[in-house]
């Protein structure tokens, strides 16, 4: 059954939650520019984040992963189609967003500026295209359609997303200052895509829908043939590869060959003409 609640209805709880995300990172960087180093803080936060072993740290970074995500959304995009939609046109903006300064400004990582003996490298050895983290904004962009609709109950996603972007600094992949920037980028790519999704509803229809399942599919298929650089999370891969396919199936291919395309469907029909007041 489709849940019908609308995103992002005026709720001051929501909008204190976003500026919140957004001051505290924008502070970060505020106080990183008054230090004059570009390389600041990377040193000091690896060096705590070695209290907890390199498979924390590993597991936690591959939540950036965009594939990952799909796969823990999967089982669920039919009951929150609305979500679905907004984290499909908050990624793209915000991916596009990272995309421009990765090619704009092509920065060292970490790797490539401190000697290997200063350093904790988890995983693949990156060197190049630092700013900003990447998966920090996939992680970040994830975070706002699930705040629009759960309000507080949202947090522990928030803190899932925090610890995956302090991971990038702990796996040896990105400055602070890369983190902070993914995470403002990612929670304005964010927003932008939830409020275009109540303007622009095309990934709300049936078939527009069923593309963007099929094409997440696809994705979530190979998380246990890629690991991007970690092959040691090759277990956790597989579970989520598991969960987002088995979802899958029990959701939407099930009640097809038990009921016919109708019932699947039925979910989604109206949708679009119910979001207006969204």
């Amino acid at each position: 059954m489709t849940n019908d609640q609308p995103l992002h209805a005026p709720n001051r709880w929501f909008d204190a939650a976003m500026l919140a995300l957004f001051l505290l990172p924008a502070l970060g960087l505020i106080l990183l520019g008054q230090t004059g180093d570009w390389h600041g803080g990377f040193v000091p936060a690896q060096a705590a984040s070695q209290v907890l072993p390199p498979w924390f740290w590993e597991t936690l970074t591959t939540l950036g992963d965009g594939r990952l995500q799909l796969a823990l959304m999967l089982p669920f995009c039919l009951r929150y189609p609305r979500v679905f939609w907004a984290l499909v046109l908050g990624a793209l903006i915000a991916g596009m967003i990272s995309r421009g300064f990765k090619i704009w400004l092509p920065l060292p990582r970490p790797a490539a500026v401190i000697d290997a003996s200063q350093i904790t490298i988890i995983g693949a050895r990156l060197t190049a295209h630092s700013f900003p983290s990447g998966h920090t904004v996939s992680a970040f962009s994830f975070v706002v359609a699930w705040l629009a609709l759960l309000g507080w109950r949202a947090l522990p996603i928030v803190l899932i997303a925090l610890l995956a972007a302090f991971s990038r600094i702990a796996v040896g992949a990105h400055w602070p200052v890369d983190v902070l920037a993914g995470a403002i980028i990612g929670l304005a790519g964010g927003w932008v895509g939830l409020r275009l999704s109540r303007y622009f509803r095309w990934g709300l229809a049936v078939r527009p829908h069923w593309i963007l399942i099929g094409i997440a599919v696809v994705a979530v298929a190979s998380l246990p043939f890629d690991g991007q650089g970690y092959p040691d999370t090759l277990v956790w891969r597989s579970i989520a590869c598991l969960w987002g396919l088995g979802g899958f199936a029990m959701v939407y291919l099930r009640p097809l060959v038990r009921d016919g395309w109708q019932a699947v469907n039925a979910p989604l029909a109206g949708l679009d003409a119910k979001i207006g007041a969204a």
